[in-house]
């Protein structure tokens, strides 16, 4: 059987948010287990969910429906930015690994929006 390669994965932005997914996962490994349930659950989910709403918007047959996902994974990238920084504070993050995660964050939110944009023209 061959693979069949779908329209997302040919997507940048679903690379961006996969990568982010992959380190968040390796980053919360070392978190606390009392925040198994709660920060690190939470944080994983989030951003996880960047990466499924890229995907499900992509099945859609409009632009505009396309559109409101990738909304949808901007909610999610801001909530996952919103528990890396209460992460940092509460010091199960060191500054420089969430520096950069911050930076992939951040590349990801302009790629998201002018994604948008070319989906609503």
């Amino acid at each position: 059987m061959t693979y069949q390669k779908y329209n997302f994965e040919n997507l940048e932005i679903y690379s961006l948010a996969e990568e982010i997914v992959l380190k968040i996962y390796l980053t919360t490994k070392s978190f606390p287990k009392e925040e198994l349930f709660v920060l690190t659950s939470q944080l994983r989910r989030s951003c996880l969910s960047i990466v499924l709403n890229i995907v499900e918007g992509s099945s859609r047959k409009s632009r505009k429906d396309f559109a409101h996902f990738i909304d949808i994974s901007l909610g999610s990238l801001f909530e996952t930015k919103a528990i890396l920084k209460i992460s940092l504070k509460l010091e199960y993050l060191n500054k420089n690994n969430c520096n950069d995660l911050y930076k992939q964050i951040d590349l990801l939110f302009y790629k998201l929006l002018s994604f948008k944009k070319y989906l609503l023209k």
